[in-house]
């Protein structure tokens, strides 16, 4: 059991000598990093990569922005113009009332004179046949005196 502790312990030395100098390159390489040159050009080039689709969307967002701008003043433009036709609408709307109510009366005014019309065209033929059997009466008259 002797030689078997012996054993691990000398495992456990190993271990450890193994762990401190592993410890040590670690520690090493952290102070002074080395660097693999494709490696970190792959890195730079995938930066400006992501730079470059950073700048590209911020540029699209500029733009974006400036169309979303332009529509939010049409709209406004639309929604004022929409407003003046509604008021011209209504304008309209009540002037077309007016005219038929104007149009109303002239058509009863129209339906008046029609009838004092009808009524005196009446008088009139009555008036023209009483003025007929005077005039016969007074031919009759004036047959009888001669």
């Amino acid at each position: 059991m002797y030689d078997q502790l012996r054993i691990l312990e000398k495992m456990v030395l190993d271990i450890k000598k193994q762990y401190q100098l592993v410890s040590a390159e670690l520690s090493s390489l952290k102070q002074h990093p080395v660097s693999d040159a494709k490696e970190v050009s792959a890195l730079k080039n995938k930066l400006d990569a992501s730079h470059s689709e950073r700048d590209g969307a911020k540029k699209q967002l500029n733009d974006l922005d400036k169309r979303y701008q332009s529509l939010a003043e049409a709209h406004h433009m639309i929604g004022e113009e929409q407003d003046k036709l509604q008021k011209q609408i209504s304008q309209l709307q009540q002037q077309n009332s007016d005219l038929q109510k104007h149009n109303n009366e002239l058509k009863q005014q129209y339906s008046d004179i029609k009838q004092q019309n009808n009524e005196l065209q009446k008088k009139n033929q009555l008036a023209a046949e009483r003025t007929q059997v005077v005039l016969q009466r007074l031919t009759r008259i004036d047959q009888a005196e001669s």
